[in-house]
């Protein structure tokens, strides 16, 4: 913009910001940078003082820098390059969001290019703005030595649902010196504004902010251009936007109509160029637009990334000012001393031990399911793996990417120790396999009340990433005596989610099913965004369907109430899940998942979970068969009864509560009659299913061993 600099008043800090909704494949890099800075001008008067300062700085560092640069293009190594220390945090949940460290390593090659001026499609920048494009000077290497000296590859893994929806929240959890390294915080989704369509791709901490925020937040597949980042438009660009950021770059069309980026030789844009290429010269009305029109190749446009390729001198300028000032917080990161602190001085470091984490594309499965496992261990190369899968065929392997079956119903932790050169070391994930029968463990009609079932336990599983959890509770109940309650009332986090799952549910034969349960809540304000999502699954958990959603106050069963909610009798609403499609009909298992999130709101009470359906798809066949285990229950011995009409292929198991196999009765091709067997003696006292299967019909009875 053919703009002069001046000193900044707080007025003048504040620009408007433009908030644009945008789908997720029609925008570049949506980011929050100057949202967020907004809020810090406004609730921390210090940082607005300090932010005039550092612009009075930069325009006597822009004006010599200029100067140097007169000939209207940046000669590269006319001055020194300034090397940053960078660390990955990756935030996942053990999902395609912990990305490799090659993609990891990739985005700072693509960092390098586009600060160096090295990209290839610089050939495309448009001749007037190509005079103007920059070697900005700056160059980020990952760091080699962690604060405390230690070796490191540069990048820390840690497993935490705060990877969704992420804001500053995830910074606390794994942090380095921001006045010794570039902190880039990688996640699987970030908050987006309140009330917009769209999606956020990154932000950044401008300059002279929070020392413990400060940094760049980006989604996991807009971090480099390779692996879950392939398939997108922009080319690593989200990271060389949110870094301009982080350098003190506004957005080029100064987040408001015909606004200033505070930039002498950058065109004032009308507004963003939104998520496109436009074709050459783009021009507007603005002042200062010229003929040449938006310099819409520049990295801090919203174009999207395979049209970026440029910053100009004159951002270049802004930049390097903010590394050479202390109000910034940035210029010792460059410092002789701080590249030899962090190992970034370009002699290659010492090999690092590895620190062993993995992950698996399944958590919830049916037995008789295979799992693939791969190494996501971290901090220096692997020479060796030693993997333990109890439970598991293979029960061990030594390769990276092992395959395991597992057939048996229950819930099974798996280890992994990794080694090279420099040391070893392990970890198990409790319980990161659950495996429930095939066939479901109850029938309809089905009822809980929560009046004596272990809540949680391996048929109620649990999922809590809230400040409280599902439990059992006295403090109130539709009937009896207990229900399922959430504590909201003490504060859980916002906009974080605690889970309960139920047990699975054999719904063959079963038509037209029905899920009933009843509901207290109460809302705290009318802008209350409490939600309530009930799943259900046909592949034991691993795929889920929404298939009820109720939010805010329609959720609520007992209006506004702001004290300790415990409802009363009329405070309790049923609720209906609608399951009646074929999907669920005749399905061998069915599990649901009620899943809460916060919103501000007050305590949750659920009861009388209701399972029905009708009953009798084979009405006819079962009949005919006359089958039935007697007595029941059983202290000694009992007798298994059914006929034949017609000559049969038949086969009689008993199961034991968790649907395993543990005694096969008869296999065997049948004549037609009437056929009785004795039950297994030496079962021990329980639970028992009894299955009897004809031609593949299979049908069951439950019976109770007495010892």
């Amino acid at each position: 913009m053919n703009k002069i600099y001046w000193t900044l008043s707080l007025a003048l800090l504040c620009l408007p910001f433009v908030s644009m909704a945008q789908g997720p494949e029609d925008h570049h890099s949506k980011c929050l940078a100057h949202y967020l800075y907004e809020q810090q001008i406004s609730n921390d008067p210090q940082y607005a003082a300090n932010q005039a300062r550092l612009e009075e700085e930069t325009a006597i560092y822009t004006q010599e820098y200029m100067q140097r640069k007169s000939n209207g293009a940046a000669n590269r190594g006319a001055s020194v390059v300034r090397v940053i220390p960078v660390v990955f945090h990756v935030i996942h949940e053990g999902g395609s969001e912990n990305i490799s460290r090659a993609q990891l390593q990739n985005q700072i090659d693509l960092l390098n290019t586009d600060f160096r001026h090295l990209n290839a499609d610089s050939v495309n920048t448009p001749a007037p703005f190509l005079a103007l494009a920059a070697d900005v000077e700056v160059e980020f290497r990952l760091a080699t030595l962690d604060p405390n000296g230690n070796c490191t590859d540069g990048v820390v893994r840690v497993n935490s649902p705060l990877t969704n929806n992420a804001r500053d929240n995830v910074k606390a959890i794994s942090y380095w010196p921001s006045n010794k390294y570039l902190n880039i915080w990688v996640v699987k989704t970030i908050e987006n504004l309140s009330g917009s369509a769209g999606i956020v791709l990154g932000f950044a901490q401008f300059p002279g902010g929070n020392a413990a925020t400060d940094g760049v937040v980006l989604r996991h597949d807009y971090t480099g251009n390779i692996g879950t980042a392939a398939n997108s438009n922009n080319a690593g660009r989200t990271a060389t936007h949110e870094v301009g950021h982080w350098l003190n770059l506004r957005h080029i069309w100064g987040d408001a109509t015909c606004g200033s980026d505070f930039v002498t030789d950058t065109p004032t844009h009308y507004g963003a160029n939104q998520s496109n290429c436009p074709n050459f010269p783009k021009v507007s009305n603005c002042t200062g637009n010229g003929v040449n029109g938006d310099m819409f190749v520049n990295y801090m446009d919203y174009t999207v990334g395979t049209c970026q390729n440029m910053f100009s001198v004159g951002q270049a300028a802004r930049m390097n000012a903010a590394l050479s000032s202390a109000i910034s917080g940035r210029s010792n990161l460059w410092s002789a001393s701080n590249l030899t602190a962090t190992g970034t001085t370009g002699t290659p470091g010492a090999v690092c031990a590895p620190i062993a984490a993995f992950t698996n594309n399944l958590n919830y499965i049916c037995a008789g399911t295979t799992i693939n496992f791969a190494d996501g261990s971290w901090n220096g190369p692997v020479d060796t793996y030693t993997w333990d899968f109890p439970g598991g065929t293979p029960s061990a392997s030594n390769v990276a990417a092992p395959s395991i079956q597992y057939n048996t119903p229950g819930t099974y932790d798996v280890t992994l120790t990794v080694s090279n050169s420099a040391g070893s070391s392990s970890t198990t994930l409790s319980g990161t396999v659950t495996v429930v029968p095939a066939i479901g463990q109850y029938g309809v009609p089905y009822n809980e009340g929560f009046e004596s079932i272990l809540f949680p336990g391996n048929e109620w599983v649990i999922q809590n990433e809230g400040g409280n959890t599902w439990v059992v509770s006295t403090q109130a109940a539709k009937t009896g005596s207990k229900s399922a309650f959430l504590n909201n009332y003490s504060g859980n986090l916002a906009n974080s989610s605690d889970v309960f799952i139920t047990p699975t549910y054999d719904l063959t034969n079963v038509t037209g099913a029905n899920l009933t349960f009843w509901l207290a809540f109460a809302a705290r304000s009318t802008t209350s965004t409490d939600v309530l999502k009930v799943y259900a699954s046909t592949t034991c958990g691993q795929l889920w369907s929404i298939r009820y959603n109720k939010v805010g106050t329609t959720l609520s069963t007992a209006g506004l109430v702001t004290s300790n909610f415990i409802p009363n009798a009329t405070q309790w609403r049923q609720e209906t899940v609608n399951i009646s499609s074929s999907s669920y009909s005749n399905k061998p298992n069915v599990r649901f998942k009620f899943e809460y999130t916060q919103g501000n709101g007050n305590n949750m009470y659920i009861d009388d979970i209701n399972l029905n359906g009708t009953v009798g798809l084979n009405e006819a066949i079962e009949e005919s068969l006359g089958f039935s285990v007697y007595p029941n229950p059983v202290s000694s011995s009992a007798t298994i009864d059914f006929k034949l009409d017609d000559r049969s292929d038949i086969a009689i198991d008993v199961l034991d509560a968790t649907g395993r196999v543990v005694n096969r009765v008869a296999e065997s091709r049948m004549d037609a009659g009437e056929y009785q067997f004795e039950l297994p003696s030496g079962l021990a006292g329980g639970v028992y299913s009894v299955r009897l299967v004809v031609d593949g019909y299979m049908t069951s009875r439950k019976i109770t061993i007495i010892k």
